[in-house]
């Protein structure tokens, strides 16, 4: 197994004990009770992200905190790491991220940062090999902008524009998402759908060809169902679907999927 599989196993056998309330509350005695968050941790039978896929069974752990650090004004920092299962492939990468969260009263503005590393190269290595990648890049930077609002029926919606500072790449997305409570505040339903595009060739293999560096990357939903174990604990199984569009069914056509794959998992959560 590899050295990072073990990282990932460790910190989500961490997460997992933390489950207890008596655990959330050490979290809060050590950081101060201004701040909130979450640590989770979770399995998928496939990873894509937004859109583009880069592994089959792979373990990840998130980490946020949060703070309100004015009127209608949230900051947080978010740590997420995760690592491809299979043998062959190998694949890891680590996230950290900061947003301003904004309450205008009519929605919300969130204004980020993201820094992505890619520990075994942007495409992973295959039996050792590593693979080009995206001129073979280690590490990208991210500024984007978010606007969500709640809509009818308990749904909400949002809207994504990320620019990528590595590649000088843009991705737009807008999607609905919804909760609805199906055994009092114990068992819920999630669902959400989005649709994504890239502009200036985001990560796109089959675009960058003169006025041709534009279109549709994929239409992902998703549904979840979060119980709830305890006051602070969450366990979330989930099924998905990926649609690949034009600018992503190339890259995601493999030996063993197709540009269009029904995926799933669960994660656990501890929030404090």
């Amino acid at each position: 197994m590899k050295k990072h599989t073990h990282v990932t196993f460790g910190i989500l056998g961490l997460a997992l004990f933390a489950g207890a309330s008596q655990a959330s509350a050490d979290v809060e005695s050590l950081i101060g009770d201004d701040f909130s968050g979450e640590i989770s941790a979770g399995w998928d039978s496939r990873y894509f992200y937004r859109g583009l896929w880069f592994g089959d069974e792979t373990a990840w752990t998130n980490i946020e905190f949060s703070k309100e650090l004015a009127t209608n004004l949230t900051g947080s920092v978010n740590l997420f790491y995760t690592d491809v299962m299979d043998d062959a492939l190998s694949y890891s990468e680590g996230n950290i991220g900061a947003t301003l969260s904004y309450d205008s009263g009519f929605g919300t503005f969130d204004f980020g940062f993201v820094h992505f590393r890619f520990y075994d190269g942007f495409a992973g290595s295959v039996n050792g090999v590593r693979g080009p990648g995206v001129n073979n890049n280690e590490e990208a930077n991210e500024l984007n902008l978010t606007y969500s609002h709640d809509l009818l029926w308990g749904f909400s919606g949002h809207m994504l524009i990320a620019r990528d500072l590595t590649i000088d790449g843009t991705y737009g997305e807008f999607g609905i998402s919804g909760h609805w409570d199906i055994c009092g505040d114990t068992i819920g339903l999630d669902f959400s759908a989005a649709a994504g595009y890239s502009l200036d060739n985001y990560y796109s293999a089959n675009l960058g060809n003169g006025d041709e560096d534009e279109g549709w990357t994929h239409v992902a939903i998703s549904l979840a169902l979060p119980i709830k174990l305890n006051e602070t604990v969450t366990l979330t199984p989930h099924v998905s679907t990926n649609i690949s569009s034009e600018s992503r069914q190339d890259t995601n056509t493999g030996s063993d999927r197709g540009d269009d794959e029904i995926f799933y998992g669960a994660s656990m959560s501890v929030s404090f």
